[in-house]
């Protein structure tokens, strides 16, 4: 079987979690209502009633949104597109190949596993990592440079070329604290 990880294109636009612009919207919708009784005083009596189922289901609604929280991954806004193969020789990433004897330096982060707790305290975001804050950067000797990200599980991460990574170590590309912390975490 051959060892490789998804490698992650992010986008750069914004997106905004269905499920906190649902949250968003009801507590928008128990304001405007709670706004309204001031304007329309003849039917305070059913807006009051309406107010309160309002705030009562917005209520649980945040208990839910909050409780769910802990259990479910970060929003991805990317695409996924190739694969990082890494060999003693070269380093494939997509379509594009390095060869060892091209690659001046490269510098790996690979703290970020799917469903990781990811140290988020923030009560209105998700608390597991999805995976793919990790990155490889590889600068060639022309001054060439380029930025890769990786998605890795607990069972399928950088780890698993440990051995691989040993020759960039030994010829100088790899930084010894960098490869420390990958075979070591």
């Amino acid at each position: 079987m051959e060892k490789k990880l998804r490698i992650y294109t992010p986008n750069n636009s914004f997106k905004i979690d269905k499920r906190l612009f649902s949250l968003l919207l009801l507590w928008s919708i128990t304001f405007l209502i709670y706004s309204s009784t001031s304007i329309f005083t003849s039917y305070i009596e059913n807006l009051e009633l309406l107010g309160f189922i309002f705030v009562i289901i917005t209520f649980l609604y945040s208990l839910y949104f909050m409780i769910s929280n802990f259990f479910i991954c970060e929003t991805t806004n990317g695409e996924y597109s190739g694969n990082l193969i890494i060999d003693s020789d070269k380093i494939t990433c997509n379509n594009d190949v390095y060869t060892i004897y091209e690659i001046e330096k490269i510098m790996i982060l690979s703290d970020s596993f799917h469903g990781k707790f990811n140290g988020n305290t923030r009560a209105l975001e998700r608390k597991k990592s999805n995976g793919v804050k990790n990155y490889i950067e590889i600068y060639k000797k022309d001054g060439e440079y380029k930025k890769y990200f990786f998605f890795q599980t607990k069972t399928e991460n950088i780890r698993m070329f440990s051995d691989e990574l040993r020759t960039y170590y030994r010829f100088g590309k790899l930084g010894e604290q960098n490869y420390k912390n990958i075979v070591n975490y």
